[in-house]
């Protein structure tokens, strides 16, 4: 069984559930009688909570998994797969908890566990017709509606309508992953401006063998306007910035004699190898990145140019960040 799935998103993650979520899967049932009115009712009860857990770890076709926030690693909801036939399956026990964002990224990770890594070529959720607001979330995002399913649920005595979404494999990514992904990015950004602090582009680093040549050559795109050059002996690097009308500022970057700093990009070809950006917490700026995937290429150290403090990150592409410190927010 592949109970050991582990979804990365850009905010959000899916893992596997185990015991020490059961209080979990409680307070964030419970935590709402209104919005919880449509979903079968749990006693508050750890133990039982557990008995259940137990079960569903000796079932098949059963993938149960918690909502992880990737920036904080906060437990925001709960998700699963199951049922699974016939290369389908439903989708369900989705609960977010309030005030969460996690409700898009943690339905889109679904999505790409089902399809990539269970390998399945449909799936579909059945949801109470009067529970408005989730039939409203399905719709938006595009989902196919199959019907009306009679009666089909009964809670606390009650007997009420389904409508049926699902999605196959070819029509998730050609008509509703697209969307989903801009909203997960929108989301990225929002979340890393509240977590760092907020992170404003600065420039591009461009790798030269001669920085005066590599001017002289970016004059045909309009940069006309220039820094004075510097050194950066901590770097091994000598600089200049150049900058023109509604173009990125570019840093044109050569080595210092005996420096080998730029040598891997210079052999490779690679001219526009950084981005940078400036942000007042990079202590923080840096944490939150190596959590999300990067790796630190230089430590941190204080800028010649900027008389701050800098470090360089590569991501999981092999794309480098430059992180400035801006103690100002007003600069920002």
């Amino acid at each position: 069984m592949k109970k050991t799935i582990i979804k990365e998103g850009m905010v959000y993650r899916l893992r596997p559930i185990n015991y020490e979520d059961a209080e979990f899967i409680l307070d964030v049932r419970l935590e709402d009688a209104q919005r919880n009115k449509y979903i079968h009712p749990v006693k508050n009860d750890t133990g039982l909570q557990i008995e259940w857990l137990k079960n569903y770890f000796e079932r098949e076709n059963d993938y149960y998994f918690v909502v992880e926030n990737r920036f904080n690693d906060k437990k925001e909801g709960l998700i699963s797969i199951y049922n699974i036939e016939n290369n389908k399956a439903e989708w369900g026990r989705w609960i977010i908890k309030k005030g969460s964002l996690a409700a898009i990224e943690s339905v889109n990770l679904m999505f790409l566990t089902a399809f990539e890594d269970l390998e399945l070529n449909e799936v579909y959720a059945r949801t109470i017709k009067d529970n408005i607001q989730t039939v409203k979330f399905h719709e938006q995002n595009k989902e196919k509606t199959r019907g009306i399913l009679k009666n089909f649920f009964e809670l606390n005595g009650i007997y009420y309508d389904a409508v049926e979404h699902y999605a196959e494999k070819e029509y998730y990514y050609d008509c509703i992953k697209t969307a989903l992904d801009e909203k997960c990015n929108k989301l990225f950004f929002r979340e890393l401006d509240i977590h760092t602090g907020g992170l404003k582009f600065h420039h591009i680093g461009v790798a030269s063998n001669n920085i005066e040549k590599e001017f002289e050559a970016f004059k045909l795109l309009g940069y006309n306007k220039v820094s004075n050059i510097f050194q950066d002996e901590n770097q091994g690097i000598k600089g200049l910035f150049i900058s023109s009308n509604n173009m990125p500022l570019l840093e044109l970057l050569e080595n210092l004699k005996e420096s080998t700093t730029l040598n891997y990009f210079l052999d490779r070809k690679i001219k526009l190898y950084h981005f940078a950006y400036k942000t007042i917490n990079i202590e923080k700026a840096k944490d939150i990145l190596i959590k999300l995937g990067a790796k630190i290429l230089s430590p941190m150290k204080k800028s010649t140019y900027f008389k701050d403090n800098i470090c360089f990150l590569i991501l999981n592409n092999l794309f480098i960040i430059e992180l400035i410190e801006e103690k100002n927010i007003n600069s920002l």
